[in-house]
């Protein structure tokens, strides 16, 4: 019987040798996800920072691109009106210039008309003295 002892405090010494391994491996192993979990927290807030600052980078381009194409769209309307008004004033002084021209046509017409209104009277004149005059 104490042959049986014996062999069973050998293997149960053989088991803890082995689960001593079994246990240090075990550590080994955890210090590794332990590592790993350290060096994969570092990455993902390192990522998450670059994320933060593409972002607000992308978020200040918009705002600048916003506020860029706002001013850019403002200039180019008061251009487009100044234009548009110069061009609106423009074709009122062509109107009116033209308006002018065709009064003094008409105006000269109407002198013309006069002219030969009373140069016909008088020709009708002489013509009825002339006749008086011969009989």
């Amino acid at each position: 019987m104490e042959k049986f002892i014996e062999d069973m405090v050998n293997k149960i010494e053989q088991i803890t040798e082995s689960l001593d391994g079994t246990i240090a491996q075990i550590n080994k192993i955890e210090e590794s996800v332990n590592n790993l979990n350290k060096g994969f927290e570092k990455e993902t807030a390192s990522m998450n920072e670059n994320i933060r600052l593409i972002i607000e980078a992308l978020k200040q381009f918009r705002v600048q691109s916003n506020s860029s194409i706002s001013e850019l769209a403002k200039e180019l309307n008061n251009t487009v009106k100044n234009i548009w008004d110069e061009k609106k004033i423009q074709k009122y002084f062509e109107d009116a210039k033209q308006s002018v021209d065709r009064i003094k046509e008409a105006e000269k017409v109407v002198s013309d008309n006069l002219y030969y209104a009373q140069l016909l009277t008088i020709v009708k004149n002489i013509s009825t003295y002339l006749q008086k005059v011969k009989k």
